[in-house]
């Protein structure tokens, strides 16, 4: 029971703290009036589904009309709203412009205002939804990014292709922070699958190419991220396994390989040692141009080697000579990179 008190308090508090508007029947113009109501539907599903207001719809017995502010204004005031918005629809050939202004009860020119335009019925509900997100606030609906509220207007632009498949490679470098710390450079090819509320990846790494360097590593990787929002700049957060093998080439100088120090005996594979096993790693990026043709991404991802390799290093003892001892090692460190994707 105390419970069910608490969510009760919690949700008056909820709709306590949200203004009230009063949304005028909307003003149409070429279009049949049963837009309009289905419009304002749309308005007030999504405008409350954004939790800023609470809408209250006019009807036909309010008795105004969008073109006469000072009766939409005094109605406002009436219902206890301390905001209107006058919502006009006009149709120009194929086209419908679609105008959204809100007021405040106590001024007459607009705090906010953005215009629109319809190619079809069909682009009602996204702009309408881009309307509710940007309403009242510094941005214009007109500028939304939101890759997935796309009008069939914009789908004709090059910028809007609803890719949701990429091919791609990226460079970028491994910095190991054990058992040292080095950076090595490396390339990445991968596969990703943006599904909207996730994005799916396989990747297949290679680190630390040259000959002077002293981790051979690859790896052969499946990860999941989840993206912050729909828009063309996604950052993404995330993790993944991979199966991986590295090669480890420990730096033991010439004279000591043998145990001893003299140049006798010498075998260059003697203290390099190679395993494989597990990876995990976790990250996150941005995206850039999501949902184009073309895309860019930058990533950051922390690795951990789920096995271990043999490295060796040398040990002066007491009497002057040198031991060659092993340690056992699971390498880790940063990977970062950036690269570049090609949707289909």
């Amino acid at each position: 029971m105390k419970k069910v008190l608490i969510f009760i308090m919690v949700a008056a508090m909820a709709l306590f703290a949200a203004e009230k508007v009063y949304l005028a029947p909307v003003g149409l113009t070429g279009m049949h009036e049963d837009y309009a109501v289905a419009s304002s539907k749309l308005m007030k599903a999504y405008i409350e589904d954004d939790g800023r207001y609470i809408l209250v719809v006019g009807t036909a017995e309010d008795g105004v009309k969008a073109d006469n502010q000072a009766a939409v204004r005094q109605k406002a005031t009436e219902k206890g709203c301390s905001k209107y918005i006058i919502a006009e629809f006009t149709r120009l050939g194929e086209n419908v412009i679609m105008s959204f202004k809100l007021y405040d009860v106590g001024s007459e020119a607009p705090i906010w205002d953005d215009r629109l335009k319809a190619r079809n019925p069909d682009d009602f509900d996204p702009i309408i939804q881009r309307v509710a997100r940007n309403i009242g606030t510094k941005n214009k609906a007109v500028d939304d990014s939101d890759i997935y509220s796309v009008t069939e207007q914009e789908t004709k632009t090059p910028k809007r292709k609803g890719v949701n498949a990429y091919i791609g490679m990226s460079v970028g470098g491994l910095m190991a922070t054990q058992p040292d710390v080095e950076v090595y450079a490396g390339l990445d090819f991968w596969l990703l699958y943006d599904a909207q509320v996730i994005f799916f990846g396989i990747d297949w790494d290679m680190y630390g190419l040259g000959d002077d360097a002293p981790i051979d590593y690859m790896d052969f990787a499946i990860s999941a991220y989840y993206p912050f929002g729909t828009r063309a700049i996604t950052p993404f957060v995330g993790g993944g396994l991979a199966y991986s093998k590295t090669e480890y080439y420990s730096d033991i100088p010439k004279e000591y390989r043998s145990g001893y120090n003299s140049y006798y005996y010498y075998d260059d594979d003697e203290y390099d040692d190679e395993s494989a096993g597990l990876t995990g790693f976790i990250g996150g990026g941005v995206m850039f141009n999501r949902s184009s043709r073309v895309m860019f991404i930058a990533q950051v991802k922390y690795m951990l080697n789920f096995y271990r390799n043999d490295i060796y290093e040398t040990k002066k003892k007491d009497d002057g000579y040198v031991d060659i001892v092993s340690k056992h090692h699971a390498v880790q460190g940063l990977v970062f990179n950036v690269g570049i994707g090609y949707g289909f």
